[in-house]
């Protein structure tokens, strides 16, 4: 077996300087014959190509490992691994690479060029070769291999800058939810799934304690996803707790959140929103749904849909009056159900959506003083299973009872410029 790494392997001198320097790169150059490997290295060498080579594919596949040719020329009827194989694993060995494989073979058949190509071939080189026609298939072949090298080193650094902008959304999600979220009370009293579509949630869930000691819970649902979704929740966080804190009625809220979403947010963006005020009896739940799918409550009677009434936040100057809070009488063991509409949309593989797949049998199946929450979630991760959903998920349960309130305080914190008191 001759040494295809010799220098003094007078197969692998180019006969040209341009050559010597291999200005082309280099060629791995496979055949069992050795005056077809010298042949056709001559003439790669005086198109300026730095030319190894195999007598076999075994040979072949180590050569290319250690030296990573540009270019590789196989024959196709070899002793031990023939060109096919010795392909499949140097396609393999170079991964996303480009590296073009032109097969060096008198077969004619259609079945076995075929066979070539489902090898990984690039190209064909019919014995015996024509000087003419091996540039042709070189220059064919390099401009491929440029132009996907090109696109790789394009796509790296746009992979990069993907990988840094993620990196600054994350950031950016973790400092916003805290913002918005920080002010929260009483979560761990509450059930509730949130999943968003990206890396920002445009799903709000906000609660905090009234001054008598009572709870208000705003769960909203922002146009679309992502930051756009969610930067709309700061002036909202902010107008919910203050308000909140100092008594204002649940109206006046609603009306302040609406007037900041109508100055700040376009035409096309608004918030779906429910929002409920549980007094500090725990007698009483005060409820508003502006564009959200309907809430559900879970009593001894049985179940009771609580369905939209008024239109979402930030599409009206002013909410009309007529679309003011209601009141609901509370008993013991009564129970809230609240989503936004990402839960009742999400799909499976087949496009089917939760709501028409599963969502009302669970609903039926809901025992007075159980929490559903859990038997929801595993419906919908059979339903969905690893779909990637187009909708953020946001789910609340809410135990109406006392236990949500705390002892009644008076907040000295925040002084109201506006006459919200």
């Amino acid at each position: 077996m001759s040494n295809p790494n010799s220098s003094a392997n007078p197969n692998s001198v180019p006969a040209t300087s341009a050559a010597a320097s291999g200005t082309r790169g280099c060629a791995l150059v496979v055949d069992d014959e050795p005056s077809n490997r010298r042949f056709l290295s001559l003439m790669l060498g005086n198109e300026g190509f730095h030319t190894i080579e195999a007598e076999d594919g075994e040979q072949a596949v180590e050569l290319f490992a250690q030296r990573r040719p540009d270019i590789v020329f196989m024959d196709v009827m070899m002793s031990g691994i023939d060109g096919f194989e010795a392909t499949r694993q140097i396609k393999t060995l170079a991964g996303l690479t480009f590296v073009p494989v032109i097969f060096l073979t008198a077969l004619t058949e259609e079945q076995s060029l075929m066979r070539c190509i489902q090898a990984g071939g690039d190209d064909f080189l019919s014995k015996p070769f024509s000087f003419m026609v091996l540039k042709a298939r070189i220059l064919a072949m390099e401009r491929v291999r440029d132009l996907q090298r090109t696109v790789a080193a394009k796509q790296q650094a746009l992979s990069l800058l993907l990988e840094q902008e993620h990196e600054e959304q994350e950031l950016a999600e973790r400092l916003l939810s805290r913002a918005v979220m920080n002010r929260n009370v009483a979560m761990e009293r509450l059930c509730r799934m949130q999943r968003p579509a990206s890396v920002f949630n445009g799903d709000l869930v906000l609660t905090q304690h009234l001054p008598d000691g009572g709870l208000r819970l705003l769960v909203g649902d922002f146009t679309g996803h992502g930051l756009a979704a969610a930067i709309g929740a700061l002036p909202v966080a902010d107008a919910f707790h203050a308000m909140t804190r100092k008594g204002v009625n649940d109206a006046r809220v609603l009306a302040e959140i609406n007037h900041k979403l109508y100055q700040i947010l376009p035409a096309d963006r608004f918030l779906a929103a429910c929002l409920v005020s549980l007094s500090g009896d725990g007698e009483e739940l005060r409820w508003w749904n502006g564009g959200m799918p309907s809430m559900w409550m879970r009593r001894a009677d049985g179940l009771h849909e609580i369905s939209a009434h008024a239109l979402p936040l930030g599409i009206l100057p002013e909410l009309p009056a007529c679309e003011a809070p209601r009141r609901i009488r509370l008993h013991s063991g009564d129970r809230l159900l609240m989503m936004t509409d990402g839960l009742l949309e999400a799909s499976n593989a087949q496009g089917e959506m939760f709501v028409n797949a599963g969502f009302y049998d669970v609903l039926r199946h809901w025992q007075f003083g159980e929490a559903v929450l859990p038997t929801l979630v595993a419906a919908l991760n059979a339903h969905s299973a690893d779909t990637e959903q187009n909708d953020d998920i946001g789910v609340v349960e809410i135990p109406l009872d006392t236990t949500l309130c705390t002892v009644p305080v008076l907040d000295q914190e925040f002084i109201p410029r506006d006459g919200w008191h």
